[in-house]
């Protein structure tokens, strides 16, 4: 397994986007007949944060969040997963967003319902710092990543996102953008939208296989990076995650694919995509093939259905490592 990049400092990621604290049952059912609910830091970039945390890789995290409550609990989890929330703003105009979790149905199918249209973020209360832009202008980070609800919450912030990788893409940084479609967020024609405009400006386009159908209506990689490349895309490439069968990158045309990692018990599959998110984006980092980039996303990924709670189950550094050498913990 190549690490060359192991020996050198360690590798840095800015993520940007809204976190959320989400409510989850104490057991499957509906919401109107539960009676206990925990809180638990949430968020697509949140997620990937901690992830890239848990993997080694140092972390800054951008957002705002409200000055209440469920503020403090992002803010406190954030911190103790060793993520960097310098950048983190206190919104006292605006709470943070909420949402809950329900597993029903014969299949215990995951249902989620938002209450974030006013949210800090939503409200566009957050805008990058001077101490921030200039961290960029320095190049702290190695890698910027974020996704496409960030554009879908409010116009404002949309405005914020789009220029924030305008400079990051000046900068030549490198850009990872997972589209993360919510149709609660806005129908398809303006999710298309906003991937066109942040098409220019990214390294990387990353998403699942429920995206790629309503988006391009196809699930081969290599037939969404040309169509991305005819709209402007001149990055690196495309990732496109499959759930069960596994992965695929797609490089000027030439497809890279990996398995899905086995796991003997799926508990809940949010946060799966966020964590495939990190561990591919530590592994490019790390210097590995794209091949075990792959690899190491899939593990991240397998970790994370095995537990209720987005990213509680995403494993440190060398237990992903001793997944992907064969080398188990030993036991007693």
């Amino acid at each position: 397994m190549t690490t060359t990049r192991d020996l050198q400092r360690t590798p840095s990621v800015f993520t940007f986007g809204e976190p959320l604290v989400v409510l989850v049952p104490d057991a499957p059912g509906l919401l109107a007949t539960t009676h206990q609910l925990r809180p638990y830091p949430a968020g697509a970039e949140l997620n990937t944060a901690v992830g890239l945390a848990r993997l080694g890789l140092n972390v800054a995290m951008g957002c705002s969040v409200g000055a209440d409550a469920f503020g403090q609990l992002i803010l406190k989890s954030g911190r103790a997963e060793g993520v960097n929330m310098a950048y983190v703003r206190q919104d006292e105009a605006a709470p943070t967003g909420v949402f809950f979790k329900q597993w029903s149905g014969l299949k215990g199918k995951t249902t989620v319902y938002y209450y974030r249209s006013t949210s800090s973020m939503a409200m566009g209360g957050w805008q990058p710092s001077e101490e921030l832009l200039r961290a960029l202008q320095a190049r702290t980070w190695d890698w910027v990543h974020s996704t496409g609800i960030t554009w879908m919450i409010g116009e404002r912030t949309r405005r914020v996102a789009t220029e924030l990788l305008e400079r990051c893409h000046m900068l030549e940084l490198p850009v990872s953008f997972d589209v993360n479609v919510r149709l609660k967020l806005g129908d398809v024609e303006q999710w298309r939208a906003c991937v066109w405009e942040v098409l220019p400006y990214l390294t990387w386009f990353l998403l699942g296989d429920e995206e790629a159908a309503l988006l391009f209506d196809t699930d081969d990689a290599a037939r969404i990076e040309q169509v991305l490349r005819d709209r402007g895309f001149s990055g690196e490439g495309v990732v496109l995650k499959l759930g069960e069968a596994g992965a695929v990158a797609s490089v000027q045309g030439a497809q890279t694919r990996t398995p899905a990692w086995p796991v003997s018990r799926v508990v809940d599959t949010v946060g799966a995509g966020d964590g495939f998110n990190a561990g591919w984006i530590a592994g490019m980092l790390r210097g590995f093939d794209l091949n075990e980039a792959l690899k190491l996303g899939a593990v991240v990924g397998a970790y994370a259905v095995t537990s209720m709670a987005d990213y509680d189950g995403y494993p440190t550094w060398p237990e992903a490592l001793q997944e992907l050498t064969g080398k188990g913990f030993v036991e007693r």
